[in-house]
């Protein structure tokens, strides 16, 4: 491979390098998809959303900090390095495991956060509070164990005897997998006892359960984790680390906004499949409550009064997925989700 930077089997810089930018844009545009929808669509910003944004500028150095030890020789053969700058490498991939380890907390605590907002029943609440205490002392016990553990200057420099620091990593791992689990479960957890289709059921289901995919990343950085400690002798499964870190944060900070996408989805929304109505700058999505198969009558984008629009002052940052899950008496309420509540403000009833 040609440019700056070539791929070989001893050689993984170009990779390093492409892996960062390109999964980073990815995130990048994730967030900034987030941020819009905030904005423009179903805000005010909430806690959820400036975690993510947080885990995201936590991502963003991240991919600085794996950049420069890059820019020091890593990836290359360490006898193609300089001591010296191999030091400077091991310096600057410390700081990206940190950065590594916050950020990940940070779409956690995200993804709780937007899940606690969801749920009203105490219950639920009480558990959500409980995974949110566990994801805290994770992050604390992860960072400061790691911070103290290895020393700037020689990590990842595996041709010390610090082999046993591996079960350190495993530790963190297997909490982490446990933490996933939790916030999957939660979604069930939150649909489960609720009147409502078994289709909505498993909507809001699928929307949080992107995070099975991170566990399955959080395995596979594991065992990569486990071959560089197995063979010390070959750097270059340190690089094979390193880039299923990369692959594995960026995942979870867009996971954390998978369950926001759907405003943004259904402004450019038609009526494809979903029941959307546009009336104007205003998106509504039919019921389908079996005693209610018609359209409502829409005056100048707005519903008449029997209609009943999920939103409010308190809670329209999290009406596009509350509206899956809302019930009065056990009984369902003709669902009608509106995108632009400041525009419907505006308008006067007819």
């Amino acid at each position: 491979m040609g440019g700056p930077y070539a791929i070989t089997t001893t050689d993984q810089r170009g990779l390093i390098i492409i892996t960062a930018t390109l999964f980073m844009s990815w995130m990048c545009t994730m967030c900034l998809f987030r941020l819009h929808m905030r904005l423009t669509m179903n805000g005010p910003l909430g806690p959820d959303d400036l975690a993510a944004f947080v885990g995201s500028a936590l991502g963003v150095s991240h991919v600085g900090a794996v950049m420069a030890s890059v820019s020091y020789g890593f990836g290359r053969p360490l006898q193609h390095i300089a001591i010296s700058e191999a030091t400077n490498a091991r310096k600057a991939l410390y700081a990206a495991d940190l950065l590594f380890l916050a950020g990940h907390s940070a779409a956690k605590v995200s993804v709780c956060l937007l899940l606690r907002r969801l749920g009203q029943v105490a219950k639920y609440v009480k558990w959500c509070n409980v995974t949110l205490i566990v994801i805290g002392l994770w992050a604390l016990a992860s960072i400061l164990g790691i911070a103290v553990s290895w020393q700037p200057s020689s990590h990842w420099d595996l041709s010390r005897s610090v082999t046993d620091r591996n079960t350190g990593w495993k530790v963190l791992t297997s909490v982490d997998v446990v933490i996933e689990a939790l916030l999957v479960g939660l979604s069930i957890f939150l649909v489960w006892d609720i009147h409502m289709p078994r289709k909505r059921k498993v909507a809001v289901i699928c929307a949080f359960s992107t995070r099975t995919v991170i566990i399955i990343a959080v395995i596979v950085r594991q065992v990569y984790i486990n071959r560089a400690f197995e063979e010390p002798h070959m750097p270059v499964r340190v690089s094979s680390a390193v880039i299923a870190t990369e692959v594995l944060l960026h995942c979870s900070l867009m996971a954390a906004t998978v369950p926001c996408i759907k405003p943004f989805i259904a402004s450019f929304d038609t009526g494809w499949g979903q029941g959307t109505i546009r009336r104007g700058n205003s998106y509504f999505a039919m019921s389908i409550d079996s005693d209610s198969h018609h359209v409502p009558h829409l005056s100048g984008g707005i519903a008449e009064p029997e209609v009943s629009i999920l939103g409010s002052a308190q809670s329209q940052d999290s009406q596009s997925l509350r509206q899956l899950i809302t019930r009065r008496e056990g009984e369902l309420i003709p669902e009608f989700e509106l995108i632009d509540m400041r525009r419907l403000r505006k308008q006067p009833r007819e």
